[in-house]
């Protein structure tokens, strides 16, 4: 399963960064254009350049570390940090002091085989998508808990930016029950 997951995201990735236009062979070569046509650049979405997303790429290698104050140091203070399951926290402290509570039980983690994409929503879709820059980053997370126990399993967020470039919404696609139940005997 994972390994169509992992497939389906790059194949999906790979066709939305095939923006290559397609040279017409049968055009003459001496024909010249002396106007270049119009493009509206305020519709459409636009996939921006790999770079744009090095600072989520940095703040989930930040949190492997157990450096919360480096995750979180773009952060917007009344960021919204939502689980796909419903729960939700908000504020920047708030998130920084559930995730050094989680590193309490946390003996090592490492992220792998990132993909990191980054776009430029210029029209919104939902009221739950506001336009601007969104960049969404799928990792490998391995963890091992205090515990002694051991995970494996795919993380999604999706990070949104605001006017100000600070992070101010972030939804994690997790299933969390494998989480809790690896630390439930550690919890207080």
């Amino acid at each position: 399963m994972k390994k169509i997951l992992l497939g389906i995201c790059i194949s999906v990735f790979l066709l939305a960064c095939n923006s290559e236009k397609k040279e017409d062979k049968t055009a003459s070569t001496d024909a010249v254009t002396t106007t270049a046509p119009t493009e509206n650049k305020t519709a459409g979405d636009e996939l921006l350049p790999a770079s744009e997303g090095d600072g989520v790429k940095n703040s989930v290698i930040a949190f492997s570390k157990g450096d919360i104050d480096a995750m979180t140091s773009n952060y917007d203070d009344n960021v919204h940090f939502l689980w796909s399951n419903g729960d939700s926290m908000v504020g920047k402290k708030v998130v920084q002091d559930y995730y050094k509570g989680r590193w309490k039980l946390i003996d090592s983690l490492n992220y792998s085989d990132h993909i990191v994409v980054a776009l430029n929503m210029r029209v919104q879709q939902s009221k739950f998508a506001p336009t601007g820059k969104w960049v969404l980053i799928w990792s490998f997370a391995h963890v091992k808990y205090k515990n002694g126990k051991k995970l494996d399993f795919w993380v999604h967020n999706v990070y949104h930016h605001n006017d100000a470039g600070k992070i101010d919404f972030i939804g994690q696609y997790i299933d969390r029950h494998p989480i809790m139940e690896a630390t439930k005997d550690m919890m207080k």
